[in-house]
């Protein structure tokens, strides 16, 4: 077990524990209110019996002054006792704001590292002690804001599961990549409750594979959803739950498996795969393969407004799909945003998506590279395929990188890559900083993206190395800025990889004191 599974376990044993004492402290403040309101309130009836000369002990009644010494002495009882009782009960305090703090454990899952070159890296900025493992074996990540990389060959292949605590955790970013069948990148992903994915389908396809990832110490239950051209698709057995047992993964072959939908998804040449966690976190990937190519598709959720960052210039086929969640068609407006502006790359101003499908449409962006935004009336999960020579990739919509935010990571950088940043609304200035695995970082390159534009920047080759990190970090002031990274490699094909905000912070929940009754 990694040192971030043992940091998640101990968690799970102390919090019972401190909701215990919580509760016990209640339960005795409570305890104490109650004994001084009845307290209060015996003075007050005893009070009512000195003030009447018939129930009084005719013993004060022979006392000089006595009403007026008695009255003293009752007022100045339940002063005292008033006050007792005020700072016995628990004060309910005012809600307070949730409480942002830097994240202290991390985990991320490679679905299958055959074959595959595994990159990691953390951004710079971080302080104390950190640790990074992968499958129990330490990762070289000596410290926030270097890069590592290695490639996996014979009995290591497999699955693997990252962890990190400490200094390494913020910003975690960890990429695999392969180049059997064709050029495949993808991140490996951090647990979460909610994906979606979209892409070719089975009918399109040699092998749509879900790769499934439990990385917790409990059994997490995945319920699995599919969309098709068609609609909505059921499975066989009216099943769509998926155990994945602790630290294990879970292949499984969509349109072949059962629990893959079978027979019924296998006719579908376009699919939409929605994963949720019923009863925690789970890691989810999906990769395709087909006669010619391959790749991973990128993990995205549903928008009224989104950004699709990542199409690179050439000639090839470009395929807009657009997945309709809902039980309401879309109505969605498409701008093609390229380096010398706006445009419709669709040659109409909407389009409509029905309900519940996974529809493609044909983008002309006449060869340029571009971004594309979508706004739409209803929720829409969105993605692109692109064609190139014997290969394809597939970018998503992403959120944006922000100048409030940590800025974004890219773990995999090497020769022939390319950067596509997208700026959909005011002008964003992005600086780009090389990280190495020893050494000091590289040069930071500033950037300017104009307002409504696309740009695309060379990256430099590694010197003397296989590759680098890459920090993609906007400025103060820098509108929302949308970046992918483009990977082509010889005689293997091309990749893309829309890159996400760098998870550094962890936000507390909001915290509030229960009035006692």
């Amino acid at each position: 077990m990694n040192l971030g599974s043992t940091a998640a376990s101990a968690r799970r044993v102390l919090r019972p524990v401190a909701r215990a004492v919580y509760r016990l402290g209640r339960a005795v403040a409570r305890s104490i209110y109650r004994l001084v309101r009845g307290a209060v309130r015996a003075v007050f009836a005893f009070a009512g019996r000195l003030s009447s000369a018939e129930t009084r002990p005719r013993w004060m009644n022979r006392l000089p002054g006595n009403r007026f010494a008695l009255a003293g002495l009752v007022v100045l009882a339940l002063v005292a006792l008033y006050g007792v009782a005020t700072f016995a009960r628990p004060a309910a305090s005012a809600p307070r704001r949730g409480t942002t703090v830097p994240v202290t454990s991390a985990d991320a899952a490679c679905p299958d590292t055959h074959g595959a070159r595994v990159s990691a890296v953390t951004p710079p900025g971080a302080h104390g002690v950190g640790q990074a493992s992968v499958t129990g074996r330490p990762v070289v990540l000596t410290s926030p804001g270097t890069a590592w990389s290695t490639d996996v060959k014979g009995k290591d292949a497999g699955p693997w599961a990252f962890g990190a605590y400490g200094s390494l955790a913020p910003g975690l970013t960890v990429e695999q990549t392969t180049s059997e069948g064709g050029l495949a990148g993808t991140r490996c992903l951090q647990p979460a409750a909610d994906l979606w994915f979209a892409g070719p389908g089975p009918a399109d396809a040699k092998d749509v594979g879900l790769y499934l990832t439990n990385v917790d110490d409990r059994p997490v239950t995945a319920i699995v959803a599919a969309l098709s051209p068609e609609g909505s698709i059921e499975t066989p057995e009216g099943e769509d739950d998926v155990l994945v047992a602790p630290h294990t993964t879970r292949l499984v072959q969509v349109g072949v498996q059962v629990e893959g939908f079978g027979r019924t998804a296998a006719d579908a040449r376009l699919i939409a795969l929605h994963i949720h966690a019923d009863n925690g976190r789970i890691a989810a990937a999906v990769r395709v393969q087909r006669k010619k190519g391959a790749d991973w598709l990128p993990a995205t959720v549903p928008g009224s407004s989104v950004v699709v960052p990542g199409v690179p210039s050439g000639s090839g086929k470009r395929r807009l799909l657009i997945a309709v969640p809902g039980r309401d068609e879309a109505q969605v407006r498409v701008q093609g945003i390229a380096k010398d502006g706006a445009f419709a790359p669709i040659g109409t101003r909407s389009l409509q998506a029905p309900a519940l499908a996974v529809t493609s449409f044909d983008v002309g962006l006449g060869g340029k590279y571009a971004g594309l935004r979508l706004v739409s009336d209803k929720p829409v999960v969105a993605a692109l395929v692109i064609e190139e020579g014997d290969d394809f990739a597939v970018t998503g919509a992403t959120p944006p990188l922000t100048a409030e935010g940590q800025g974004g990571l890219v773990a995999d950088v090497r020769d022939k890559t390319t950067l596509l940043l997208t700026a959909p609304g005011a002008a964003a200035g992005v600086r780009l900083t090389q990280l190495m695995g020893q050494g000091p970082a590289g040069t930071p390159q500033d950037v300017r993206v104009p307002a409504g534009r696309t740009i695309e920047v060379k990256m430099p080759p590694p010197a003397g190395g296989d590759g680098y990190g890459l920090t993609i970090v906007p400025g103060r002031g820098s509108g929302p800025v949308y970046a992918a990274r483009v990977l082509r490699i010889k005689k293997q094909g091309v990749t893309l990889l829309p890159v996400t905000p760098a998870r550094m912070t962890a936000l507390l929940p909001v915290v509030r004191d229960m009035p006692l009754p």
